[in-house]
């Protein structure tokens, strides 16, 4: 996949902060790809400490991207065109991560990628499913972490839905959006079981669009003959909430479904799955619904 901009892995930066001066600037319809960085994986296996690098380092982002006509109240459509890996991690820590009691040494291993499988040992093979982990617009104040909690307007996300074929849409902020990404991943679990997935660096190719006038309260997906409304908030249960309000708000509002249409499509067909571990997070997937009259 080609694209007319390519933002270096060199304008990295470890929050979303409306601060930051942009590292490119674009249209609307323009095709960027973010090369991502994976230095802090590198520096762990070359012997150096968690702490000596430095935990928000192990979420780098690339960008900001600042997108021309871009203002609160408008929604900034990220369209995932190519994932190309590069290189890949296998990292267990101990104590990090429900399965860091399991291993009281830290273990990097660099995993090979090829010929559409990931190769975590000698006898043991997964497919290639890259995804981005990471991605978000600057808040209107102060700066959102890349590493956790995960915000409205993104951030840690870790959605295994997040891969080529796949839109997201984000509430913009701040004019411009100023939009990062990263945290590539080769292959991960959904939900992320043990906080870290088949850690990779790469290429991620998007094409970013403006939804003017679409003031969306949380992040959504457009997936193959599905959205995927997504919620978040202080517990799982109000993240369900959340998820399952707006799901009812598409059916009811987009498609137009009567009220009990909406419950009972919900009820038949609606898929809820987990978000990433940095918040409480909950995907509400509604397949499209298939309206005709008998």
């Amino acid at each position: 996949m080609t694209s007319s901009h390519v933002v270096s892995a060199d304008h990295r930066a470890f929050a979303f902060d409306p601060s930051l001066p942009p590292a490119l600037e674009i249209e609307p319809g323009a095709i960027v790809t973010f090369e991502t960085s994976d230095e802090a994986y590198r520096r762990l296996a070359l012997g150096e400490s968690v702490e000596e690098i430095g935990l928000e380092r192990f979420n780098a982002v690339t960008g900001p991207v600042l997108v021309r006509g871009a203002e609160p109240g408008d929604a900034l459509r990220v369209e995932v065109l190519e994932i190309a890996i590069e290189r890949a991690w296998s990292v267990w820590l101990p104590g990090f991560g429900w399965l860091g009691r399991q291993t009281g040494t830290v273990q990097v291993r660099p995993v090979l990628v090829e010929d559409g499988f990931v190769y975590l040992s000698e006898r043991l093979k997964v497919p290639l499913a890259p995804m981005i982990g990471c991605i978000g617009l600057a808040p209107a104040a102060g700066e959102s972490s890349t590493f956790s909690p995960a915000y409205p307007w993104g951030g840690n996300l870790d959605l295994r839905e997040l891969s080529p074929g796949a839109a997201i849409s984000l509430p913009v902020q701040v004019p411009g959006a100023l939009l990062s990404l990263g945290d590539l991943h080769a292959a991960m679990g959904g939900a992320e079981p043990a906080l870290v997935a088949i850690e990779a660096a790469g290429r991620a190719t998007v094409r970013i669009d403006l939804e003017k006038g679409r003031p969306l309260r949380y992040p959504r997906l457009r997936l193959a003959g599905a959205t995927a409304c997504l919620g978040m908030g202080e517990t799982l249960q109000m993240a369900q909430r959340r998820a399952l309000d707006q799901a009812y708000e598409l059916l009811t509002g987009e498609y137009g479904l009567e009220p009990f249409e909406a419950y009972a499509y919900t009820c038949a067909r609606v898929e809820l799955r987990l978000g990433g571990p940095a918040s409480p997070m909950v995907v509400a997937v509604v397949p499209d619904p298939e309206i005709s009259r008998w």
